[in-house]
């Protein structure tokens, strides 16, 4: 798909990161007055400006968040000009409900619960969140070069999230405050429902392909997000169960046999499928996007598989609908950040394997669009699992 020229931003891009590296300087020099903390680069983010940070040889990461919006939301103009992201930006970073400090808490409960095992704080201040470097590598890097072990690794993930998904973590969310600003649904239903989705559908992409292309893209996300709308109400809304909510491979590390989780989004969910679509969805993502045909059968095929193995126990009547909320949340997931990489303006920088999306983007719309069809039919639990990742590898390899 051939790049062109870059989209229009309401808030200067630069304004916006120098104004991010000034908070962060300056709660680093509150937290650690005197020690010289060197800020780093910026690290890939759509959700918040997050660089690492050098302090007396401490490797650190350090995130600012705008307005419980994304960055690409705000350079988009979606909280109004600059001067309107500056004045509401001051009361939100001293507000109860700023994101990193509910993060920072979720952390902290995750340390105390001890699985799964959690990056460690080293600070919040100014709405500005310090966390540690995790050891090893992501699951993502993992899968990228031993692709023929993702159902292990899927599997081995999940299991870490067991005490949370009980009764311990329903304990503490209920007396917590959840980020529900990273819920599927609710991202999803922000998007694209409401007077501003049509238009929001029809920019996708301005000014990243030829127009012929683009179109062709927003045709396809229109029609999987038109079916998505309709069978939302599968997923059920009752809150009972704790999830982790921003489960990526990318946000878990894997070093020896420990696994490291990093980011959480803590939230309630009628059960486990949140977590458990948004990692094996972001699975599949990588696995389309690899540059080997292989590879990409062998991350899908242990998508699969990890699936079968942890839906086999249940009674024929759950195990559909489970199943069923399963792929909705994850076409959800696939339409959401597939839109927020298309609508991030050029130069904008996305992580390596958000630019591969981007450059896969009628590839990953074709199968949102074709899948979102099939589950608009009845077709019952594992027979639906199969049709459906049938549709995607004839559709992947057709298009490949």
């Amino acid at each position: 798909m051939a790049l062109t020229t870059s989209g229009e931003t309401v808030v200067n891009t630069e304004k916006l990161y120098e104004a991010s590296r000034r908070a962060i300087a300056l709660a680093a020099e509150d937290l650690w007055p005197g020690r010289a903390a060197v800020l780093g680069a910026q690290c890939p983010s759509v959700t918040s400006y997050v660089c690492q940070v050098l302090v007396e040889g401490q490797d650190l990461y350090a995130k600012y968040s705008w307005l419980n919006s994304s960055l690409v939301s705000i350079l988009r103009g979606a909280r109004g000009s600059w001067e309107d992201v500056q004045e509401a930006q001051e009361p939100y970073v001293k507000s109860v409900d700023l994101v990193t400090r509910r993060e920072f808490q979720h952390l902290e409960f995750l340390r105390e619960l001890g699985r799964p095992r959690v990056c460690e704080t080293a600070g919040l201040r100014g709405g500005v969140l310090f966390s540690r470097a995790a050891s090893g590598a992501t699951v993502a890097e993992e899968l990228a070069v031993r692709p023929w072990d993702t159902g292990p690794l899927l599997e081995s993930v999940l299991l870490s999230l067991r005490e949370l998904h009980g009764e311990e973590g329903t304990r503490y969310l209920r007396r917590a405050w959840p980020i529900d600003e990273r819920s599927i649904v609710d991202v999803f239903l922000r998007k694209f429902k409401g007077p501003a989705a049509a238009r929001y559908v029809a920019e996708l992409g301005r000014g990243r392909f030829l127009e012929d292309e683009r179109l062709a893209v927003v045709a396809l996300v229109e029609t999987a997000v038109r079916r998505l709308l309709r069978i939302r109400t599968a997923i059920r809304r009752r809150q009972r169960t704790a999830v982790f909510g921003d489960l990526k491979p990318e946000h878990v590390y894997l070093s020896g046999h420990r696994l490291t989780f990093i980011d959480p989004a803590l939230q309630w969910a009628a059960g486990p499928e949140t977590d458990v679509a948004k990692l094996f969805g972001r699975t599949m993502l990588l696995g389309l996007c690899h540059h080997e045909l292989r590879a990409e059968r062998q991350i899908t095929r242990g998508v699969v598989a990890a699936l079968n193995r942890h839906y086999r126990g249940l009674q024929r009547g759950n195990r559909t609908d489970l199943l069923r909320e399963v792929m909705i949340l994850w076409l959800m997931d696939t339409v959401n950040i597939l839109s927020t990489c298309l609508s991030a303006p050029a130069g904008f920088p996305l992580a390596a394997n958000q630019e591969a999306l981007v450059s896969q983007a009628r590839r990953i719309a074709t199968i949102a669009e074709r899948v979102s069809g099939l589950l608009v039919g009845s077709t019952p639990g594992f027979d639906l699992l199969d049709t459906v990742f049938n549709e995607v590898e004839t559709t992947a390899l057709d298009l490949r």
